[in-house]
Formats: structure tokens, sequence, C-alpha cells
């Protein structure tokens, strides 16, 4: 696997969880947000192996807070599925929400 942190790039479609839409009303985020923020620059700061893909944590580095977005990559469906985001607690993260404490 790469070092990481490391750019995300978004090789197949994207799909978002009906979770992650209630956690975009939580935040106050539109999906229209949410879509302009996954094409500006972000990062992978976690990867894990699950049973049906690869688990990414992206930091969207371009947003007016920092927003972790958790990402299911579904090679054999060929999709990205974001099923989860959250604003990353400080007190469980680096200062620069790249690294868990």
């Amino acid at each position: 696997m790469p070092e990481l942190p490391r750019p995300k790039v978004w090789r197949f479609q994207i799909l978002v969880s009906e979770h992650a839409f209630d956690k975009l009303v939580a935040l106050d985020v539109t999906y229209a947000e949410l879509r302009n923020a996954l094409s500006g620059y972000s990062e992978v700061i976690e990867e894990i192996t699950v049973a049906d893909g690869v688990k990414e944590v992206v930091l969207l580095v371009d947003w007016r807070n920092p927003l972790h977005v958790v990402v299911v990559i579904d090679r054999w469906r060929r999709e990205e599925r974001v099923v989860t985001l959250y604003e990353p607690d400080g007190d469980l993260w680096s200062r620069d929400f790249r690294r868990r404490r």
C-alpha cells in the first residue's frame, strides 16, 4: 500500500449512502457542496481492507471545517460509496486531523 497520507483519486462512480445523506443534513451541508468538495483536493489518511473492497478515510482539505469522509471502494461493482462523513474531534485526532491520537 502507498504511504499515507496521499492524494485521493476517484476512479469509479461515486454513490452516497442514505446514512451519509442524513449526516449531510446534521452538518448543514448540501449534496451539491459535498460533490464540489469531493471534486477538490482531498487526502486519504487511513486505508483498511474490508470484505467488499477497501475502506478509506478521506480528509477534505479545501473545506470550511475539517471533514472526514469514509469511502468504501468496491472494485467488483466499480463504485466508490460514501458511507459516512463527520467533523473530526480534535481530542481524537492530531492537530492537522490526519492521524488518530
